[in-house]
């Protein structure tokens, strides 16, 4: 069921996720805790009057090319172990399913604690990082910067914590994200209180613009860059001067960056780098409807797909027809498709980084009609956990 938001609530909430999520806290006083669950909706199941089981869901807005779409986060998936096995999860994630198709929403993301276990509620792996692994004396090559400058601080810093929001909405206004947040203030002031110890590199120009940005933190004799993103290869060299100005046998150097980064090509050697590219976070069509009309081809070819074996929401299966022709640029149609798949498999191509000729030859996609058209497939720039 769908919970209230009031004191009440929050006092049974509470027990539960320190519980759950081994919190030694009382998360009723923790802001990092009430920021997330001021922006959420909560629901739950009861046993004898008390809140046996809870889930998370965060209202965001993420970016799907040039539309602008809702975006429910699910987290904080909790059962007293009393409980477990007796089908609230189950019960609650299919509630959410259609609570959000109800609120119009487009698509929602979680970090899952299995693959398995949530591809039951229609979700799949469609974000994905690279972690680079640098080796100290391979970041010799980069030197401090000999034009503009570089500066460090923390988000208390009103100039840099304008320039890093300057950065990431011009990456986000190019159009070309397939299913990055649009982070609201917030959400921003979070990740800064989430992430204790953070500094900020702003590298500014000749002009004095903003050309590229990194947050890192040393935790443990590990120097971690959470996230990098630059303008410019004077911005990248600039970033990674700063992380080489850190140079210490002792340390062990990690860079998140997006799937398609290519920082390693400013390596000179590159036999000093460990690359992985690991899962994120896995998607859930809400809406395909939606989500159709935000992906565009790449040429204005029609393309007619049937999506298949949405069990929780029946409104997306069916066949789609995708015409840049005529409006409405998607409609449901009755005819023969082109391609076919379900809704998950659907999830890799429209929000993952398959492309439909390689979604066809992984067995994914059935080919009905070749079409000489695809899906554009666009980046992930930008990662947010929750």
């Amino acid at each position: 069921m769908k919970l209230n938001q009031d004191k009440e609530t929050l006092d049974q909430i509470a027990p539960l996720v320190e519980y759950a999520f081994l919190k030694n806290n009382d998360i009723r006083e923790d802001p990092n805790f009430l920021s997330r669950y001021n922006h959420s909706m909560s629901f739950g199941e009861y046993k004898d009057g008390h809140l046996a089981s809870y889930i998370m869901v965060n209202k965001f807005k993420s970016m799907i090319f040039a539309k602008k779409v809702k975006m429910g986060g699910v987290g904080y998936v909790a059962s007293y172990p009393e409980n477990r096995g007796q089908g609230d999860i189950n019960r609650l994630m299919k509630e959410i399913m259609l609570e959000l198709h109800d609120q119009n929403y487009a698509i929602s993301n979680l970090a899952p604690f299995s693959e398995t276990f949530y591809r039951r509620y229609g979700y799949e792996n469609a974000i994905y990082e690279k972690m680079y692994q640098i080796q100290p004396a391979y970041l010799r090559f980069f030197k401090a910067v000999q034009e503009g400058k570089v500066v460090r601080g923390r988000w208390s810093d009103s100039s840099l914590k304008n320039a890093v929001i300057k950065l990431y909405q011009a990456k986000l206004n190019q159009d070309d994200q397939r299913n990055t947040v649009v982070r609201a203030e917030w959400w921003w002031d979070r990740l800064d209180t989430y992430y204790p110890g953070r500094s900020i590199c702003v590298y500014f120009d000749k002009k004095q613009q903003p050309q590229g940005y990194m947050f890192y933190r040393i935790v443990e004799r590990n120097f971690r860059v959470e996230e990098m993103y630059y303008q410019t290869p004077q911005a990248a060299k600039a970033l990674l001067s700063i992380i080489a100005s850190h140079s210490s046998s002792d340390l062990k150097y990690y860079v998140k960056m997006p799937e398609e980064s290519l920082l390693e090509e400013f390596f000179p050697e590159q036999e000093g780098i460990t690359v992985k590219i690991l899962p994120y976070m896995m998607t859930r069509i809400i809406n395909i409807k939606q989500v159709l009309e935000a992906s565009p081809l790449v040429n204005n070819k029609k393309l007619t797909i049937e999506v298949t074996n949405d069990d929780i929401i029946a409104e997306n299966n069916g066949v789609w027809l995708i015409d840049n022709a005529n409006e409405p640029r998607v409609r449901e149609v009755e005819t023969d498709p082109d391609y076919t798949a379900s809704l998950t498999n659907w999830t890799k191509v429209l929000l993952g980084h398959l492309t439909l000729k390689q979604a066809v030859q992984l067995g994914f996609v059935k080919e009905n009609h070749p079409v000489n058209t695809d899906f554009v497939k666009g980046d992930v720039s930008f990662y947010d956990y929750f």
